[in-house]
C-alpha cells in the first residue's frame, strides 16, 4: 500500500496536467501569418487539448445574436474536438492570455473604448500572430437603420458610426450573414475582406421537433379557422411613432384586421399597436417573447398552419438573415415571406410583393381542398431546413475555415458555397 501511494505521488508529479493551461503554448509561441494552427508531432503524454487551435470570442450580447453567430458554433466546435473556443464580454488585456491563440473574434463592437481595445489587440497580434475577425449580423450604420426600429438609438451617433468603420478596417476579416450585407459593408467601410457565413440552426435546439403527423393533425383540427403565426421583437414596429406608423407590418395590418374572423392570427414577442383592441378582445392571440431555450418548443406547440414574415423593403431589411424562413422549414411549417433579397432561399410560391398577393397566397396555401399538396410540402420544406443544420460538416466547416485560414485562401471549400 505504501509503495502504491509512493508511485501514485510520483506519477502525479511527472505526468502532464490533463487540463489545458491558458498561458501554455502547445502550438509554439505565435502563429504563422497564414493564421493556421501548427500541428506538432503529438506527445503521447500530452492531453489532446494541447494540440488543438484555440479561439477567443468577445461577445456583444448573450441573446439570440450571440448564440446564432458565436455561442452555438462554439459549442459544436468544442464538442467535435475541432478546437478550444471560449467566449466572454470582459476584455482581457494581458498579452499572455493570447499565447497559442489562433483567432480572436469580436462581435459588433462599436464604442470608443472597444475601439481602443481592438488597437491594443493589434499590438498583441504582432507578438502572437493570431487572426482578428469582426463579426456582425446587423447593419450598424445610422443612415440605413429605419426610424421605426426602437433600437436605433444605440447606433444613432456619428461617433459610433465612425468607431465601427475604424474597427472594421483594423481587423483581418469581417463575417456577415448574407451577400447583400457583405456588399453594403464593403461600400460603407472600404473593407474588402468580408465573408458570408449564413445562420445555421443547431439540430439540438430545434431540429428534433419536426413532427409531420402533428402538423397534419393540426391542419385538420383548424381547417375552419387556420392559425397564422408571426414572431418578432418590437424592433419591427413603429412603437414610438417616429415613422408615422410605417413599419414592417404596416402593409398587412389592415388585412389582418379584415380577416380576424377567418384566420386565427397569433403574435409572439410584440404586436402592432394599431391592433391592440383585437389583442385585448382576445380575437388575436398574443404571447410575450420566450427565452431562447423555450422558444422552439413554444413555437412548435402553437400548432400554426402558416408563418408569415412581412418586411418593409429597405436596405436594412435586405441585409437581414432568412432565419424566420429557415426556422419554419426546420419545423415543416410553410412561411410566407416578403419577396426580397432576404428571402431569396424561399420558393416563389412562398414569397409575396403586395398585400393582394399576400391574401391570395394565404388562401392557396391554406385551402383545405388542397390539403394533400400541403402535406407533401411538409417534407419538402424540412429538406430545405435540413441543409442549414449547424452540426453538418460543411456548415460548421464554414465557421472553422474562417477561423483557421486567411481571407481568400484556396483551402476554403465550404465557404465557396456562400461567397
Amino acid at each position: 500500500t505504501r509503495l502504491y501511494g509512493t508511485l501514485n505521488y510520483i506519477n502525479k508529479m511527472i505526468a502532464p496536467s490533463p487540463y489545458p493551461q491558458p498561458f501554455a503554448a502547445p502550438m509554439g509561441v505565435g502563429m504563422p501569418q497564414a493564421h493556421k494552427p501548427v500541428r506538432h508531432n503529438p506527445d503521447p503524454m500530452q492531453p489532446k487539448e494541447a494540440t488543438l487551435p484555440r479561439y477567443v470570442n468577445y461577445l456583444a450580447d448573450y441573446s439570440g445574436c450571440g448564440h446564432w453567430r458565436i455561442l452555438w458554433p462554439e459549442a459544436v466546435i468544442n464538442a467535435r474536438g475541432d478546437g478550444m473556443s471560449q467566449s466572454t464580454t470582459a476584455m482581457v488585456t494581458d498579452p499572455r492570455w493570447y499565447t497559442g491563440v489562433n483567432c480572436v473574434k469580436v462581435q459588433r463592437q462599436a464604442s470608443s473604448h472597444q475601439k481602443e481595445f481592438i488597437k491594443h489587440l493589434k499590438k498583441v497580434q504582432q507578438e502572437h500572430g493570431f487572426k482578428i475577425i469582426y463579426e456582425v449580423d446587423d447593419v450598424v450604420f445610422r443612415e440605413v437603420i429605419p426610424d421605426y426600429n426602437k433600437f436605433k438609438f444605440a447606433f444613432d451617433t456619428e461617433e459610433v458610426r465612425q468607431n465601427c468603420i475604424d474597427i472594421i478596417n483594423l481587423v483581418d476579416e469581417v463575417t456577415v450573414t448574407c451577400d447583400f450585407m457583405r456588399k453594403l459593408y464593403q461600400e460603407k467601410t472600404g473593407q474588402d475582406k468580408i465573408t458570408v457565413i449564413p445562420n445555421f440552426v443547431p439540430n439540438t435546439w430545434m431540429g428534433q421537433l419536426f413532427n409531420p403527423r402533428n402538423i397534419q393533425r393540426a391542419f385538420e383540427a383548424n381547417k375552419r379557422k387556420p392559425r397564422i403565426l408571426y414572431t418578432g421583437s418590437g424592433a419591427h414596429y413603429d412603437v414610438d411613432n417616429k415613422a408615422g406608423g410605417k413599419d414592417d407590418m404596416s402593409e398587412v395590418r389592415d388585412f389582418i384586421r379584415k380577416t380576424v374572423d377567418k384566420y386565427q392570427w397569433i403574435f409572439v414577442g410584440a404586436f402592432p399597436l394599431q391592433l391592440q383592441d383585437l389583442v385585448q378582445q382576445k380575437r388575436i392571440e398574443f404571447y410575450p417573447w420566450q427565452p431562447l431555450l423555450k422558444y422552439p418548443y413554444f413555437i412548435a406547440g402553437l400548432d400554426a398552419q402558416l408563418m408569415v414574415a412581412p418586411l418593409q423593403v429597405n436596405d436594412f431589411n435586405r441585409a437581414k438573415s432568412d432565419i424566420k424562413f429557415i426556422e419554419a422549414c426546420i419545423l415543416g411549417i410553410p412561411c410566407l415571406c416578403q419577396d426580397m433579397e432576404t428571402y431569396h432561399t424561399a420558393p416563389s410560391n412562398l414569397r409575396f410583393n403586395t398585400v393582394e398577393e399576400f391574401e391570395d397566397k394565404i388562401d392557396k396555401i391554406l385551402n383545405y381542398k388542397k390539403k394533400n399538396k400541403y402535406f407533401q410540402n411538409i417534407h419538402k420544406l424540412r429538406e430545405i431546413g435540413q441543409q442549414r443544420i449547424l452540426e453538418l460538416d460543411h456548415n460548421i466547416g464554414a465557421h472553422l475555415e474562417a477561423l483557421n485560414t486567411p481571407y481568400g485562401s484556396s483551402e476554403r471549400s465550404f465557404l465557396k458555397e456562400w461567397n
